[in-house]
């Protein structure tokens, strides 16, 4: 990874890398975190030779890593292979420095500075808010906004499970003898050592499930087992749980061309992106997003579709944008937003 990491900075990926590369970072979301800081610091103002910034790069990594630094004796401009291995050291120290918590609040990334595991037996966040935590045995969890996860700290011979309800993305420690076991209250994920997201918000008439790698299965009662690969989504309506014979929906998932990320975990990067999907759906990932109530006052924009991007953007901004592709207008009182005509 950290050769990807430094081609990557060096502008020399190949489609193929590429592809790789944001697949690792889907499946590890703070690899990102760290490319993103790799890149401001490559792109930073400096006033030295390579030669300069070589020797400053090592006598940081040194002392990040507490070793003895040799001085050259001369100073000479360095080969690029040598300049993409301080780089490539860089990226894989500052996936350890960068690897910690992440809390979000109101659209905004906090580093919270410890990657000790929870000790509570319930994870919660309200809307407005998205979080990450490290579980007791390794796992780390994802929680979107107004999400809450339980879980036993000590199961019985091992066994791994907790109650989802809500949104969150997993990235399960891979324990063939123990396998970990979320559930939703209308139906269980089984895995072993995967990435995935699951929604199964209450009010949601759908379960999603998006597999980024590994194997998970899906079982509910009356249900056939459905095992996911990597790549793939289902869609679970809840009326169809309800059958013998449920029809789902499953497919492939990429990133998309257009804005690089795939949009079933695009929230765990902080983004917010819709693709040709109805208002009133879209209102209601703004309404936990954002912690405020969308009040369609006139009924007939509810079905119209929306086609949009947005990072680290205040409400009013957003509302601005789909109101210039929809048509409607809107007042904000208070924390609701209301939809009108005129």
């Amino acid at each position: 990874m950290d050769v990807l990491l430094a081609r990557y900075l060096a502008g020399e990926l190949t489609p193929e890398e590429n592809e790789e590369l944001e697949w690792a970072m889907l499946a590890n979301p703070a690899l990102r975190e760290t490319l993103q800081l790799l890149q401001r610091m490559r792109e930073a103002p400096r006033g030295g030779s390579a030669a300069e910034e070589s020797e400053m790069m090592e006598r940081g990594l040194a002392r990040i890593m507490d070793e003895p630094v040799a001085k050259p004796a001369e100073t000479v401009a360095m080969p690029k292979v040598v300049v993409w291995r301080r780089w490539a050291a860089a990226a894989a120290v500052l996936a350890l420095v960068v690897g910690g918590a992440l809390l979000y609040r109101g659209g905004k990334r906090e580093v919270v500075v410890s990657n000790a595991p929870v000790h509570g037996k319930e994870i919660v966040t309200r809307y407005g808010t998205r979080s990450y935590q490290e579980l007791p045995d390794g796992s780390k969890l994802w929680l979107n906004a107004g999400s809450k996860v339980t879980y036993a700290e000590v199961s019985a011979g091992g066994r791994r499970e907790l109650t989802l309800t809500g949104e969150a993305f997993f990235d399960i420690k891979h324990d063939p003898e123990h396998p970990f076991i979320i559930h939703t209250g209308k139906l269980d994920v089984k895995v072993l050592g995967t990435s995935f997201n699951i929604k199964a918000y209450p009010n949601d008439s759908t379960i999603e499930t998006t597999l980024i790698n590994g194997k998970v299965e899906i079982d509910w009662p009356g249900g056939v087992g459905i095992i996911l690969r990597p790549h793939e989504k289902v869609v679970i309506p809840i009326r169809e749980m309800q059958k013998t014979e449920a029809i789902v929906d499953r497919k492939m998932v990429a990133p998309d061309p257009q804005y690089n990320t795939v949009i079933e975990t695009s929230w765990v990067e902080d983004k917010l992106v819709f693709r040709n999907e109805a208002f009133s759906d879209v209102s209601k990932k703004l309404e936990r997003w954002y912690n405020i109530h969308i009040s369609f006052e006139d009924k007939r924009y509810l079905q119209d579709r929306l086609t949009a991007y947005f990072k680290d953007q205040p409400i009013k901004n957003v509302m601005d944008a789909l109101q210039i592709s929809l048509g409607f207008h809107y007042r904000i009182e208070g924390d609701t937003i209301h939809i009108t005509s005129k």
